[in-house]
């Protein structure tokens, strides 16, 4: 009797045992996420529904195989390192990463690995997958909107600016063609010199910047006739700091390029140029270019304070300059875009001869 009782108990127990497992497993199926088991070794032993949605495997495919069969080339090892972390003690980790879907797609999932233990031993690992890709897509979708939307503000910045540099052109030169120019020139000699043409094409937008600080000039020294006294010309240089200032404070790197642009296109080779006096290769490759186009420029056109060279006048006057005030590389690469303009020298020999000596 007693052990007749004793059997029934244990069977009672046996079969709320059951329940409670049948219970849990029916859980488990039900969860939204996918939920994997797998043996000590990594073979997988269990998968869930959701796990057969995310994965496009059913279970009978599943069973059996490691859970490396999941992982994207490169992601194996990453698989093996966390499921030895765990083992070793991790009560879980959980990380965002990339696992295969049977067709060989790529899925972006959110995994908690932990480990299975059974009488203080380890049996095996559990994992539960999340699928993430409704999240990143939106972060991504959010991430692309701000870089619109900051691009937007750039070309918005840009445009005030430019509008600016008009304004102060109109004030000096009264003609807006001056900027396009200098922008022009600056691409082509940018060209000439081998620069790259993610290069050619920022100067080329950045260069007509470069006078932007002429808004912050008076004009009783900007539309002056005469010569400038030494305070005004002072005052003068702060046209290249004031458009620093300016364009300064931008990610925008087009904005960044017209800053150094308007800071350094008055510095000289020699070092005798301002507004710090800067020489060779430590002036911005920027700056000396814009040096080179700006100056033919202004030499070939009239001013309110004086009247235009001509063209063989203001190439000869800028080879002259070549290793003076002047790169003498950049004055080669100008002359080079039209060699049947170069003027000649006295002693007849081409000027572009004499600026390879320079730069040499």
């Amino acid at each position: 009797m007693a052990i007749a009782m004793q059997m029934a108990g244990l069977n009672s127990e046996i079969g709320d045992a059951a329940a409670r497992g049948l219970h849990l497993a029916a859980m488990v199926d039900a969860s939204n996420d996918a939920i994997m088991s797998a043996d000590a070794d990594g073979m997988i032993t269990t998968w869930n529904r959701a796990a057969e949605e995310l994965y496009g495997y059913a279970k009978e495919e599943i069973a059996g195989r490691p859970m490396s069969v999941l992982c994207p080339l490169g992601k194996a090892g990453e698989q093996r390192r966390l499921l030895r972390e765990v083992a070793a003690g991790a009560v879980s980790i959980e990380f965002d990463t990339k696992r295969l879907h049977k067709d060989g797609s790529l899925l972006d999932v959110s995994v908690t690995d932990s480990r299975i233990m059974e009488d203080g031993l380890l049996i095996g690992f559990c994992a539960v997958t999340h699928d993430i890709g409704a999240r990143i897509r939106s972060s991504d979708r959010l991430r692309a909107k701000m870089r619109i939307g900051a691009a937007d503000l750039a070309r918005s910045r840009a445009e005030t600016l430019h509008r600016l540099a008009l304004a102060a052109e109109y004030r000096d030169y009264e003609t807006s063609l001056h900027t396009a120019r200098v922008g022009r020139a600056a691409a082509q000699v940018a060209t000439a010199l081998g620069l790259s043409s993610s290069f050619v094409a920022l100067i080329g937008e950045a260069a007509p910047l470069h006078d932007v600080g002429k808004i912050g000039i008076p004009d009783s020294i900007l539309l002056k006739p005469g010569r400038l006294t030494a305070a005004e010309f002072e005052a003068m240089k702060q046209h290249t700091v004031l458009g620093s200032t300016l364009l300064a404070g931008s990610d925008c790197e087009l904005l960044r390029l017209a800053g150094q642009i308007a800071l350094t296109h008055h510095e000289r080779w020699n070092g005798n140029g301002y507004p710090a006096g800067l020489s060779g290769d430590a002036i911005p490759i920027a700056g000396r270019i814009v040096a080179v186009v700006d100056a033919v420029d202004a030499m070939t056109h009239e001013r309110p304070y004086k009247s235009a060279s001509t063209v063989d006048e203001a190439l000869t006057e800028i080879a002259s300059c070549a290793g003076g005030q002047f790169d003498p590389r950049v004055v080669r690469a100008f002359l080079r875009l039209d060699l049947d303009a170069a003027p000649k020298n006295p002693a007849g020999h081409e000027l572009d001869r004499d600026l390879e000596l320079l730069a040499s």
